[in-house]
């Protein structure tokens, strides 16, 4: 009951927008990469990114921050990159053609950095609840 009512109570918030896979893998993987690779091979696979890149995935981490700062522990974050499956999947059901997507409760669908847009889906898909 109490798992229930706290699905009643979240905001569900799926982002579909590139970002950067060679931060991070699964543990075991990490040890291999960490062994094979070392940190400094990271460090620049990194930097191979372009700065606009990098700097719009700063730009997200930072939405998200805001994000959370207002709705708290409400909203749940999931970022997907459309090079996955499942960001795959999720361009195509939502006709996502350009990133950074919000897709609020599976329902709204924000295109590009409309923070209006999406601060109103929040607050629609909040007080539906």
């Amino acid at each position: 009951m109490a798992t229930a009512r706290k699905r009643e109570q979240s905001i569900r918030l799926e982002i579909v927008a590139h970002i950067p896979t060679a931060f991070r893998h699964c543990m075991h993987c990490e040890r291999l990469m960490d062994a094979a690779l070392g940190e400094t091979v990271r460090q620049e696979m990194v930097e191979e990114y372009p700065a606009e890149f990098l700097e719009e995935f700063d730009r997200l981490l930072l939405w998200i921050d805001e994000l959370t700062a207002r709705w708290g522990s409400r909203l749940q974050v999931r970022v997907v990159d459309p090079q996955s499956p499942e960001g795959l999947w999720k361009s195509l059901r939502y006709r996502v053609r350009r990133y950074p997507t919000f897709i609020v409760e599976g329902r709204h669908r924000i295109v590009g950095w409309d923070k209006e847009a999406l601060y109103r889906a929040l607050d629609e898909a909040g007080a539906a609840e």
